[in-house]
């Protein structure tokens, strides 16, 4: 699959469907999930297609 923009987003913009790039979480696929350190919190991959 191939995606033309992926976005990063915090588990809470992700769950609160926050727009960010011109882009809803909820509409795209998300990738992976991450998590740096412990103190930064965890991200969430989320390409798009369009």
């Amino acid at each position: 699959m191939s995606f033309k923009h992926i976005v990063i987003y915090s588990i809470r913009e992700f769950n609160k469907n926050k727009e960010k790039e011109g882009y809803f979480p909820q509409d795209g696929v998300v990738i992976n999930v991450f998590a740096p350190d412990l103190l930064s919190g965890n991200y969430v991959a989320v390409g798009f297609s369009k």
